[in-house]
């Protein structure tokens, strides 16, 4: 599973599950890219939910544009 987070710069951050997973602190946020799947991120929040992390997860417009959105996830 291939994750594209938005990085500070708003660079484009491929990681995979495992070196997301070691980045995971208390009351995280993170911002994935259009481009990631929404079947690897529905996936990603099944195994982190297993883990015993409370995930909350949505889609975040920032333009009028339909392609203008990035996904937010939150994970406490």
């Amino acid at each position: 599973m291939i994750l594209k987070l938005i990085g500070a710069d708003n660079q484009i951050i491929e990681k995979k599950y495992e070196e997301f997973v070691k980045e995971i602190k208390p009351n995280s946020f993170f911002y994935f890219h259009k481009d990631t799947s929404y079947k690897d991120l529905k996936d990603l929040i099944d195994k982190l939910e297993e883990e015993g992390h409370s995930v909350y997860f949505r889609e975040v417009k920032f333009g009028l544009d339909e392609g203008d959105y990035m996904y937010e996830m939150h994970i406490i």
